[in-house]
């Protein structure tokens, strides 16, 4: 098996199929397309005949007869067409944000390349460095300040380059594309969308289109890893091998840059991967994230061992002692004190971002299924209670869980919504403009945005950080916390293993709760409320029958039960059981919940009778207690 071959910076087609294709682009470039002059009032593009309407227009050109070069001017105005026809541009972008922009850059080209027969003559860091001086020495600023949230909620100022900067970037990358000499594998920046990959390597929610090879100071070692992601993509989601090209890039040029020498995998000692870890291990990361690194690592060379690639390590480099200890995950779920104030807010943000925020704290999905949820998904049994059907991608499966009648109407008045916008014709239920799913981003950044601006506060007191994921993290832990059985929770939230869903049973010790069923008794609390606990037995075995018989009878009262664990100490409330939210009763003590109930009514008579205020309120309280449980208790069969 041949080593991979070496490609070049700048593989391109030659001159004389660039002269072909530019030919091909004015065959293209018709009627008003043709014109050197374009003006927005004669477009036939629907969103320029949109724009037109507007009185308050004043840009209504764009202008490339600024340009010289017949073979640039073409260029220029096909990669206008292209962008505004293929709905990544529409009119507004063009005639008006990019109006200035355009202008600008076309006088650059005019005056800097006025004889070059295409723009991929010049190297793009050229260009652009030439660019930033001509801008500059017009008084024009090549850098905008934009600002962000960071993950302690901080607003920090990104800079990034200016439209004028990032407009002829654009241009040229395009052409740089359009005219290379080889398909889309050998490029050093793969796009998704002219992979053909199928639905289920890629989440549409995500903004992630490409996987970016650039930036390899070792070309070898850069076409190794591009052939090792083509063949990861015959099994993983592209986000995935997003992830391993970075990882892998990173171990490379630490290897090229700290081991002389090192040029061919087969050279590789455990010495060299042994300086590689102790770098990433002092970099202050998380052991979950070293474990990613390593991870990357070790399942590279097995793979290209495994399948006998020529070049590949001569023996084992990875070890599993390598991986440092990850703590166990425990779940993020939200304090009730915030999502009070969420919920609060709610009137401030967006209808449609409200409703997803509603429909998280109740179902418990991941984002990438909110995003992705089509409309119809609510369905209805015989007895006219809804459910939610959607699909999971981490699972690749369709999933259906019980929803309240309230989030059905919320989900059904953004179904009108959409069919409103899109005359019924998009099939998502919180489309982007154009009709794809919503991004996940933008859910998250308007939700962290809302937090900035209405000082969303955490117990500490500082402005609360939203992750997506917490909801769902919210639902389960929950769930647990009512007494739902595990095996349920696991299968509301579409858990694959018994292992995921344990994670969130460290909150609330269910056994208590499961092993009341051993008395076979309806449980009233101190309120009168019952508690509805599962019979279902399955989960018990008996260690926890004896933590709860142990336990439960230490805690046992002469008209009933306390619920608070022996471990957590005295009874804060002495002998006012009956207005502690951990006591509860059984039918087995309604005599003398009665005989309690008939000396409170004679105390209570003798307190009015005597006007002892102090002491009607107190008993007040017990006698209205008393009536709610016996009234409970006598309901229950």
């Amino acid at each position: 098996m041949k080593f991979p071959s070496v490609a070049t910076n700048r593989k391109l087609v030659t001159s004389t199929e660039i002269n072909k294709k530019i030919s091909d682009m004015t065959s293209v470039l018709q009627g008003f397309w043709a014109a050197d002059r374009w003006d927005i009032r004669i477009c036939p593009h629907p969103s320029a005949i949109e724009l037109s309407k507007n009185p308050s227009l004043k840009n209504r050109w764009v202008n490339f007869d600024k340009v010289e070069n017949i073979w640039l001017k073409t260029e220029l105005k096909y990669f206008y067409y292209v962008h505004l026809n293929n709905g990544t541009w529409n009119a507004k972008s063009v005639w008006i944000r990019k109006g200035t922009v355009i202008s600008r850059m076309l006088g650059f080209l005019n005056l800097n390349y006025p004889d070059i027969t295409s723009i991929t003559e010049v190297p793009i860091k050229k260009a652009l460095s030439e660019y930033r001086t001509y801008l500059a020495e017009q008084g024009v600023r090549t850098t905008t300040t934009n600002y962000k949230l960071d993950i302690n909620q901080k607003k920090i100022p990104v800079y990034a380059n200016s439209y004028y900067v990032t407009n002829l970037k654009q241009f040229m990358e395009f052409y740089e594309d359009f005219y290379f000499d080889g398909d889309e594998w050998e490029k050093d920046v793969w796009n998704r969308r002219k992979l053909s990959l199928s639905e289920d390597k890629v989440n549409p929610t995500s903004y992630e289109y490409t996987i970016n090879f650039k930036g390899f100071e070792n070309d070898y070692f850069k076409e190794l890893v591009k052939r090792y992601c083509k063949l990861m993509l015959n099994t993983r989601s592209f986000s995935h091998v997003v992830d391993t090209a970075s990882r892998l890039k990173e171990f490379f040029n630490f290897i090229n840059k700290n081991c002389n020498g090192i040029r061919r995998i087969h050279q590789l000692t455990r010495n060299e991967v042994e300086q590689y870890l102790n770098e990433i291990n002092l970099k202050g990361l998380k052991p979950s994230t070293v474990t990613g690194r390593i991870s990357t690592l070790d399942v590279f060379f097995f793979t290209i061992q495994r399948f006998e690639w020529n070049d590949s390590p001569s023996k084992i480099l990875i070890f599993q002692e390598d991986y440092p200890k990850v703590p166990k995950a425990q779940p993020r779920y939200i304090d009730e004190h915030v999502l009070e104030q969420l919920n609060g807010k709610l009137d401030k943000l967006e209808p449609y971002i409200a409703t997803m925020v509603m429909v998280l704290q109740e179902c418990g999905m991941r984002i990438s299924e909110l995003c992705t949820l089509e409309k119809g998904s609510v369905i209805t049994d015989k007895e006219g209670d809804c459910f939610l059907k959607y699909y999971q991608w981490k699972m690749k499966k369709e999933h259906v869980i019980p929803i309240s009648k309230e989030i059905a109407a919320l989900i059904l008045v953004q179904e009108q919504r959409v069919a409103d916008d899109f005359d019924n014709g998009c099939e998502y239920l919180f489309p982007r403009k154009d009709g794809s799913p919503l991004k996940q981003d933008t859910f998250r950044v308007k939700l962290n945005e809302l937090a900035y601006e209405e000082k969303i506060m955490d117990k500490k007191g500082e402005i609360f950080r939203f992750h997506a994921h917490a909801f769902r993290h919210t639902v389960g832990t929950r769930m647990i916390n009512n007494g739902v059985p595990q095996h349920i929770v696991q299968k509301f939230l579409g858990h694959e293993s018994p292992e995921m869903t344990a994670r969130y049973a460290h909150i609330f010790d269910e056994t208590l709760k499961k092993e009341f069923i051993k008395f076979k008794e309806t449980l009233v609390t101190n309120n009168g409320s019952i508690l509805e606990l599962s019979e279902d037995n399955s989960e018990a075995d008996n260690t926890d029958l004896q933590w709860f018989k142990k336990n439960i009878n230490a805690q046992a009262l002469p008209n009933g039960y306390c619920r608070l664990p022996v471990i957590a100490g005295p009874c804060p409330h002495a002998n006012a059981c009956l207005t502690c939210t951990n006591f509860c009763t059984s039918k087995s003590f309604l005599n003398e919940h009665e005989e309690h109930l008939d000396r409170t009514k004679e105390i209570l008579n003798r307190a009015k009778q005597n006007q002892w205020q102090r002491q009607v309120e107190t008993n007040e309280r017990v006698k209205n207690r008393l009536e709610q449980i016996i009234h409970s208790l006598k309901e229950t069969n």
